[in-house]
């Protein structure tokens, strides 16, 4: 059975994308009304176009390209010429597809919007692929990855996700499928930001066409039950025809012929159904050479001859070519051996087509190698033959052995002379690797200077809100219990009313807590007397309130690290205790501190729940990201062991410098 096109499902997703509109200013009044109504013929297209009905899907969106040059709107009928173009694609009507593309060109380039260039070089490279010319498709869709890759987060994913699909199938396309198969992990890795759940059937089908050509079986089935899943929640009639044609295929590979006719039977009168000629060919070919396996010639030439007349019509030489053969296999167990010659011929010819185009493909990519070699080889003979007229020369007034004396001389040059190219390419490499590893080491450096400086302004909002609420509250606290005393002193009498009584306990209490908050902020202790007094007196504090015995322990640790550094562990610490207590539910922690010389190990262990370490979303919201981003800071590791109903233990090691104040 012939294996599925490489890039049959390509289209299935090509046309939904949306292009994000370029920056303008908000949209009111008479331009927010001219917009929406623009939308409405893009939404009604878009329904026809999932449904697989294009000539419907192009009448409104030629309306909307009418509407936008109305309106005199350059950005519009960019869009609406894209998208007319891409349904004339899918209908296989490639010269009214050129002709629309042609005519967006002009626009796209003057209104310079990196989305829509991405996305018209997407679309021409899928139309390349479709007529066979790779050369012309790779650089089209390299461009469109250029631009979205630069552009960043505000790349079009689903744009980007067709653009790794479409270079995927070119890899498919030359026998590369190992370098197919990391563009289809780059398309699936956009999966969970495509606005268009229906387009994600198309990413999983494509990575089963690829693992099929590599021998995965047992994968590609599990993506092809993926895309199947899909589907069956996001209709869409071109992905179902590539699930059941890519079906039959798979049960062609792994049990038997019975299985693989039926879904290629359904994918042929499902392209029928949808006036999907070229889906129908590939697959009524197949469908075909599955029934002469079983000598149902009748039925194989029915199909055949269906199929032939629309592969002519697109000049898919090697369909055409599978076609003539099939029909040759029929008329042999006919006894039509003159017809089957003929036929033989046929298939002969256009198989040569094919081989031709697909060695010119081959030809472009190695040009420029084959250019440099050639220009070595002539250089390489010139020398020779200069040295052999030298040569010539010396035997005619030198003896023989003269002349071998020479020659070796020649060889031991051109050994030196390969040795030093040799050594020059090594230095060559060991250069460009050592450039990219201080790429690498620049981009970590940055990322941690980031870390800090928005740990550092943390902190010096933190201390700035302390302060406030110290000598500001604080103070109108301390004024207030001061005015309060003295109505008491002036006023015995008031001292035994319970009123009374009760509002100084409560001036009290907000007094307190607003000392206490201040000093969660910005330990007073932390400052004057260091981290161990100060995670000790933590470690106090929660133990205090009974429902989390905190035991400290400190080795090693008589001389206090820098202010920076103290601070930072000692939010660390803060943190991973206030974790447990909001959700470990345990009842003892131990918090460990070991320094030798400049290594510190911190460990905080608790005896509660537990969680599982590797799923990071169940506790992204539980400050532990926080956690990791100050431990980072500080240039240190972090692991975490964590059993479920059997604690967490969290261990820290630092390379800390010791504070030249001790």
């Amino acid at each position: 059975m012939r294996k599925h096109p490489i890039w049959a499902s390509l289209l299935c997703c090509f046309l939904l994308p949306v292009v994000r509109p370029c920056a303008q200013s908000a949209r009111t009044g008479t331009a927010g009304k001219a917009e929406e109504s623009m939308m409405r013929y893009r939404e009604a297209g878009n329904a026809f176009v999932q449904q697989g009905m294009f000539d419907s899907a192009v009448v409104h969106y030629k309306q909307g390209l009418h509407r936008s040059q109305f309106l005199n709107s350059r950005y519009w009928m960019a869009r609406y010429g894209l998208w007319t173009a891409g349904v004339y694609t899918a209908a296989t009507l490639f010269d009214s597809a050129e002709h629309y593309y042609a005519w967006s060109r002009p626009l796209i380039e003057s209104l310079r919007n990196d989305s829509l260039t991405a996305q018209y070089h997407q679309n021409l490279g899928t139309l390349c692929m479709y007529q066979n010319r790779l050369e012309p498709a790779a650089e089209h869709l390299i461009r469109s990855i250029s631009i979205m890759e630069r552009m960043g987060d505000l790349a079009p994913s689903s744009i980007l996700m067709s653009a790794y699909t479409n270079i995927s199938g070119i890899f498919n396309s030359t026998g590369q499928s190992a370098k197919a198969r990391v563009y289809d992990e780059k398309a699936l890795a956009q999966k969970n930001t495509i606005a268009r759940p229906e387009e994600i059937g198309s990413i999983f089908f494509n990575a089963h066409v690829t693992c099929m050509q590599l021998d995965d079986l047992v994968t590609a089935k599990q993506y092809l039950d993926s895309a199947v899943r899909y589907e069956s929640l996001y209709p869409n009639p071109r992905v179902r025809m590539n699930i059941l044609g890519g079906l039959g295929t798979y049960f062609d590979r792994v049990s038997g012929t019975d299985s693989a006719i039926h879904y290629t039977e359904l994918a042929v009168e499902t392209g029928r159904k949808h006036r999907d000629f070229y889906f129908l060919t590939e697959q009524a070919i197949n469908a075909a050479n599955l029934h002469l396996r079983q000598n149902r010639v009748e039925r194989a030439a029915r199909l055949l001859n269906e199929a032939l007349p629309h592969a002519e019509a697109f000049r898919d030489f090697r369909m055409m070519s599978e076609a003539y053969e099939g029909l040759k296999r029929i008329s042999e167990q006919r006894g039509d051996y003159r017809k089957a010659l003929s036929l033989d011929e046929l298939s002969d010819r256009y198989r040569d087509s094919v081989s031709t185009a697909e060695t010119a493909n081959r030809i472009l990519s190695l040009e420029a190698r084959y250019e440099s070699e050639r220009k070595e080889k002539e250089l390489s003979a010139l020398r020779l033959s200069i040295t052999e007229k030298q040569l010539d020369a010396v035997r005619r007034n030198r003896m023989m052995t003269t002349g071998g004396l020479a020659a070796i001389g020649l060889v031991i040059t051109l050994g030196l002379l390969y040795r030093n190219s040799k050594q020059q390419r090594i230095i060559s490499e060991k250069d460009s690797k050592l450039k990219a590893d201080r790429i690498a080491f620049l981009e970590s450096q940055q990322q941690v200077v980031s870390l800090q400086s928005m740990i550092n302004g943390q902190e010096m909002e933190r201390t700035r809100i302390a302060k406030d609420l110290h000598d500001g509250l604080g103070g109108l606290f301390s004024t207030l219990k001061m005015y309060f005393s003295t109505l008491l002193h002036d006023r015995q009498e008031l001292a035994a009313e319970p009123l009374m009584k009760k509002s100084g306990e409560l001036i009290q209490m907000a007094s307190e807590e607003v000392r206490r908050i201040a000093h969660n902020m910005m330990p007073e202790v932390l400052l004057k007397i260091g981290l161990v007094q100060g995670v000790r007196e933590l470690c106090a504090a929660i133990s205090a309130g009974r429902l989390l015995q905190v035991s400290f322990q400190a080795y090693g640790m008589d001389r206090r690290l820098d202010g920076p550094t103290e601070v930072m562990l000692y939010r660390i610490l803060q943190e991973l205790l206030n974790n447990i207590m909001k959700h470990a539910q345990a009842t003892e922690a131990i918090v460990q501190f070991n320094r030798n010389g400049q290594a510190l190990n911190i460990t905080v262990e608790d005896n509660g729940k537990g969680f599982k370490p590797g799923a990071r979303e169940g506790y992204r919201h539980s400050g532990l990201d926080s956690v990791y981003s100050r431990v980072q800071s500080l240039k240190g590791q972090m692991t975490i062991e964590s059993r479920q109903q059997m604690g967490t233990t969290v261990m820290m090691e630092f390379r800390i410098a010791e504070d030249p104040v001790t």
